[in-house]
C-alpha cells in the first residue's frame, strides 16, 4: 500500500491521524485490524483469515467487511 497509509498514526481505540493532510479518523475494531494488516501485508487472504479469527465471523462476511472498508479508503484517497 502506498506511503500515505504507512504514515498513518492509529491506537487501539480506532483513533487514526493522518499527517498527510492533517485529517483524523475513528473506525471500529475491524476497520482497525483491517488497517493495521494493510500497513502490514497486501495479501488479502491473510487479513481475511485474520479478520475471521479475530472476530468470529464466516469468510464471506470477512470478505464484505474488507471490500466495503477498502472502498471506503479509496474514496478517501487512503490507498489506491
Amino acid at each position: 500500500m502506498g506511503n500515505r497509509l504507512n504514515r498513518m498514526a492509529m491506537n487501539d481505540s480506532g483513533f487514526i491521524f493522518d499527517p498527510n493532510i492533517g485529517v483524523s479518523y475513528t473506525t471500529n475494531s475491524t476497520g482497525l485490524e483491517i488497517l493495521k494488516k494493510l500497513k502490514e501485508t497486501q495479501d488479502l487472504d491473510e487479513i481475511k483469515a485474520k479478520i475471521m479469527d479475530e472476530f468470529e465471523v464466516s469468510e464471506i462476511e470477512a470478505e464484505r467487511d474488507i471490500v466495503d472498508f477498502m472502498e471506503l479508503l479509496k474514496s478517501k484517497g487512503i490507498i489506491s
